[in-house]
């Protein structure tokens, strides 16, 4: 705790959460006022005058229903709140290919199953309200947890909304896919995320396919992700949009705003990934023989 000066750099404005294979952390705040968390549960609360470089911080560690250390717990609660759920009746029989032990390789039987399964959809409101965890399918624990958290999240509690993603991890199985994974709000009605491609998820593909043929795949690539990570947010958050990023070689090269009027209307078993996402609001610069191009966010 203490006076200090240092630089900083600004990222998305409000909050943000980092996920990736080498840790996760959590931030939000307005200009001026700041507080993070890390995977260790340390909560950093920063009050700076912008434009000075003057701040003062505050560390503490966050209590939390887990010892965030203990990954084989986390992980089985985390399975509990959010099971995947299929768009059909059955789920695709392809598997990724694998280089080695780390490289999921992206094909056209991969993609056919990326955005036709989710999370189940937690009822904050059902849960808010229940008495017990009889008619819930989750452990005892896990109801508690959620049912506890049902009251701050139905308020658009965005500090809630954090320690959610924080516990619930609901994309950590797309890190294959995605080398990183970023969640940020200002507005309890949306929740923004940036995806980042995992660039050697796709080297056997670039090598097998011809340009046209390569860059269709990474079109529809980023598409089902894009509708799979809007499907799993929507799942576990009350919010009314879900807009994601995605990222190429440090450019966003994808931006769309997925409204849950619309969305909630979409058959996942029966469309094209990238004609679906397209007709949302989003920018996006594509051409079959050059690929992608950057582009602003919505």
């Amino acid at each position: 705790m203490g006076l200090r000066f240092r630089k900083t750099i600004s990222l998305l404005p409000g909050v943000r959460l980092n996920i990736s294979k080498s840790g996760l952390g959590i931030s939000a705040g307005v200009p001026g006022l700041r507080g993070s968390i890390n995977t260790s549960g340390r909560v950093t609360g920063t009050a700076s005058i912008p434009g000075t470089g003057i701040s003062y911080q505050k560390t503490k560690t966050l209590g939390s229903r887990k010892k965030k250390t203990d990954k084989t717990t986390k992980t089985k609660s985390a399975k509990a709140i959010g099971e995947k759920s299929s768009a059909k009746s059955t789920k695709s029989s392809a598997a990724p290919k694998k280089l080695n032990a780390s490289v999921v390789q992206i094909d056209e039987n991969t993609l056919k199953s990326i955005h036709n399964t989710s999370d189940e959809k937690i009822e904050w409101k059902k849960l808010a309200q229940a008495e017990s965890s009889e008619g819930f399918s989750y452990d005892e624990e896990t109801w508690e947890y959620l049912h506890s958290a049902a009251p701050a999240i139905l308020k658009g509690d965005i500090d809630t909304y954090l320690q959610v993603i924080f516990d619930v991890n609901p994309l950590d199985d797309l890190l294959d896919y995605g080398s990183n994974f970023e969640f940020g709000t200002d507005n309890p009605a949306k929740i923004e995320v940036e995806f980042v491609i995992n660039d050697a998820a796709l080297s056997d593909a670039s090598q097998r396919l011809n340009e046209i043929d390569y860059n269709g795949l990474l079109q529809d690539f980023v598409c089902s992700m894009s509708l799979r990570i809007a499907r799993d947010m929507f799942a576990l958050l009350p919010v009314q949009d879900v807009i994601v990023h995605t990222v190429l070689d440090g450019e966003t090269i994808f931006s769309v705003d997925f409204g849950i009027d619309n969305f909630s209307k979409i058959n996942f078993g029966y469309i094209d990934a990238s004609n679906t996402a397209t007709k949302f609001r989003n920018n996006m610069s594509f051409d079959p023989k050059r690929g992608f191009a950057p582009v602003n966010r919505v």
